[in-house]
Formats: structure tokens, C-alpha cells, sequence
């Protein structure tokens, strides 16, 4: 028997499916939607919940809030490309251990400012004080290094490069398994010793083989079809070290070819008979997903969602920017931005190409939506040129 090809539509209707893009889940199923999904990619600080508000019915901020900062469910801490995420407390030993030597060995030497004690030095005599420092409570990186500095007495160390906003130690101490992030201290970040915050997870409950096949399924579960090539764009992890991972799964995967695309792709079996009940008859809804959304960054070859010719306008690596986007039937057509008034929400949609007349109603009426979900009076709808 030969390799199953797909057209292009049902692969892209099954990542909509496995997203809640095509249907909303429940609100009782928001800790799902986030383990569907790999986590919420949370380095803006409003992705999280706009990228909820677009999969989930009912949605308000609240919820989120509850099951992160008080029923502690899911935890926000670095996962993929050292990139902050929202992911289930319970698959933190997953993520943790597939990702950590990779950050550690490729990433964590590139990572710190020049002045920086040696890896040594920082694991014998900083990690352990910024245990005790956070003993009493979580604490914001400012309050985090002035306690550091009381607790070293060595005014010749760096303080302020350890708590660089862009992570710094403390990004090096999440993946070491030590912290992760608590509720905000105001407008700032807050962190928290992870065995305070969640004394139930052993990250080594698992080791490493086992974590690499585990996060393998999940990603395939919600990015499938994909080339280890996407996988590891996904989760920066080297092609290379997966070859033995996919074999040790390789049970649960099928091999497909997609129309129109070159290479061979890895989905679950499990998933063929969704990929075979899809019905491309019923059209998939409008989504105005936030930047930095979770489903474009799943894929190394984006072709399956946005066109080679437009992602300029959507990725910027430049500025280390993604782009708000509007989808229509599961592809790309634009980009959306807004300005905020007392009263008013301005949405402004830059088009690729003429949307359809039928399409832009929904699009405006998705962005009438959003305003009442932010809590304005009034929406002001306009495309740009």
C-alpha cells in the first residue's frame, strides 16, 4: 500500500479542528483547549487571552486567571524556542525535560551578559540564594535582585544584567527546574520556587527519551500532519536528536504526502478518521487571532495557512515581531491592528487582497465582538490600504 496524499483544504481544516478555530469549545474545557494546543504563547501579555477569547465560548479573563494563579492547572514558565508559555501544570515534567538540555547546551552560553559568574559559580552560589530569597513569597525581579544583593553582601557582582526582562537567570533557573512564574506583582513580572508553587510536580518523574516521545505525540496531536523539520522549527530542538524519537512512536504515526507540498509528514493514526469525516462543504468562521498566536508558529513551512508572499507583512523577525492576522476559511487573508479610546475600540484590517464582501461582514462583526469581550461601548471598523 502506498503513501496516503491529502489535499491541502483537509489538512488545513484539521489544524482549525484541533485548534477550536473551526468550532469554540466550552468553558469547562479551557484547561484542554491549552494542552490541545501546546500552551498559549504568552511572550505579549494579552496573546493568552485573546487567543482563549477566539477558541473558547464565554470566555472572560477571569478564567484564565483562576486556573493560573489560584487553582494553579496550568503554570507560565520558558518552554519552546525559549519563549514564554502557558502550559498544564501536570505536563510541566514533559516540557521541562524534553526542552532543558537543549536550552542549556545550544542557548543558556549566548543567554547571559558579559561579567556573569561561570555556569558553576551561579549553580553553587546564586541559584541557592535566589531559592531563599523567594522562600517567604513570590517576588518581581526588581524586589528578586535587591534580596539577591542583601543575601550575597558582593556589590561586584552584576544584579542587574541576572534580571534582564527578556529572562535572564531567571529564565536559566525555570529550565533548571527551580521557578516559574506566580500571579503579577502589579504591572511587573513575579516568580515563584516551583516547589512552593506546585509542590505536586516531580520533574523527574520522567526522564529525558521518555519526555522527547511524549512531546513528540502532543505536538503531533495538534500540529499534524508535519515534517520533523516543523517539529523542530516548533520546539527548537535539532532534527537530528528526534530520529530515534519518531522510531521509538512510531507505532502511533502514519506517513502522508499533501497535495502541493513537498516532503512526507507525520500525523497520528489516530487522527486519520477526523482528516476522513471532514466536510469541506461548511465554511470555517473568521478568527482575529492575536499576535504571536500559537497556530502560526507551529510550522516551519507556513504554506498550509498563509501564501510565501505575504508573510512579510506577518513575521518580522527583525524586531522580533508577529503580527495580529485575520483568518478567513483557515488561511491568512490580513493583518489587524487596534487604538483604544475611553468609549471606543478602534479595529483597522489591512488586506492582502480584496476580502470578499460577504467575508469583511464577518470580519467586522468578529471585531464588534472583540470590543464587547474588552469592554467598550462602540466599535469603529476600517480596512487600510
Amino acid at each position: 500500500m502506498g503513501i496516503e496524499k491529502i489535499i491541502r483544504e483537509k489538512v488545513n481544516r484539521l489544524y482549525l479542528i484541533k485548534h477550536h478555530l473551526f468550532r469554540k469549545a466550552k468553558k469547562n474545557q479551557l484547561t484542554r483547549v491549552v494542552e490541545d494546543i501546546c500552551g498559549l504563547h504568552a511572550q505579549a501579555s494579552t496573546t493568552p487571552y485573546l487567543s482563549l477569547w477566539g477558541r473558547v465560548e464565554d470566555f472572560q479573563n477571569a478564567l484564565l486567571d483562576q486556573v493560573l494563579f489560584k487553582d494553579k492547572i496550568l503554570v507560565k514558565t520558558w518552554c519552546m524556542r525559549g519563549t514564554l508559555h502557558i502550559i498544564p501544570s501536570e505536563d510541566l515534567p514533559v516540557y521541562n525535560k524534553a526542552l532543558r538540555r537543549m536550552w542549556l547546551e545550544q542557548h543558556e552560553p549566548s543567554n547571559h551578559a558579559p561579567g556573569w559568574p561561570s555556569i558553576e559559580e551561579r549553580k553553587r552560589l546564586i541559584y541557592p540564594k535566589i531559592l531563599e530569597a523567594l522562600s517567604q513569597q513570590p517576588l518581581a525581579r526588581s524586589d528578586l535582585g535587591a534580596r539577591l544583593r542583601q543575601l550575597l553582601k558582593d556589590d561586584s557582582m552584576p544584579y542587574q544584567s541576572f534580571f534582564s526582562a527578556w529572562g535572564g537567570i531567571l529564565k536559566e533557573t525555570a529550565y533548571q527546574g527551580l521557578t516559574v512564574h506566580a500571579q503579577p506583582c502589579g504591572r511587573e513580572s513575579c516568580f515563584a520556587r516551583l516547589d512552593e508553587w506546585l509542590p505536586h510536580i516531580n520533574l523527574d518523574k520522567i526522564d529525558e527519551d521518555q519526555a522527547k516521545e511524549r512531546l513528540l505525540i502532543k505536538y503531533l496531536h495538534g500540529y499534524g500532519p508535519a515534517s520533523l523539520q516543523d517539529f523542530s522549527t516548533w520546539s527548537g530542538l535539532n532534527v537530528t536528536d528526534f530520529k530515534k524519537t519518531v522510531e521509538s512512536v512510531r507505532s502511533q504515526l502514519e506517513e502522508i504526502e499533501i497535495e502541493g507540498v513537498k516532503g512526507r509528514f507525520l500525523m497520528l493514526r489516530e487522527d486519520l478518521k477526523t482528516l476522513d469525516s471532514i466536510d469541506l462543504k461548511e465554511k470555517a468562521p473568521v478568527s482575529l487571532l492575536p499576535k504571536f498566536d500559537s497556530i502560526l508558529l507551529g510550522h516551519k513551512d507556513r504554506t498550509r495557512i498563509i501564501e510565501d508572499e505575504y508573510r512579510k507583512y506577518v513575521f518580522k523577525p527583525k524586531v522580533g515581531d508577529i503580527a495580529a492576522t485575520v483568518l478567513v476559511d483557515g488561511k491568512v487573508v490580513g493583518t489587524w491592528s487596534q487604538e483604544k479610546s475611553r468609549r471606543v475600540l478602534a479595529v483597522m484590517v489591512t488586506p492582502f487582497e480584496k476580502i470578499r464582501k460577504e467575508d469583511l461582514k464577518e470580519v467586522e462583526e468578529k471585531a464588534r465582538e472583540l470590543s464587547q469581550f474588552m469592554g467598550f461601548d462602540e466599535l469603529e471598523f476600517s480596512t487600510v490600504s
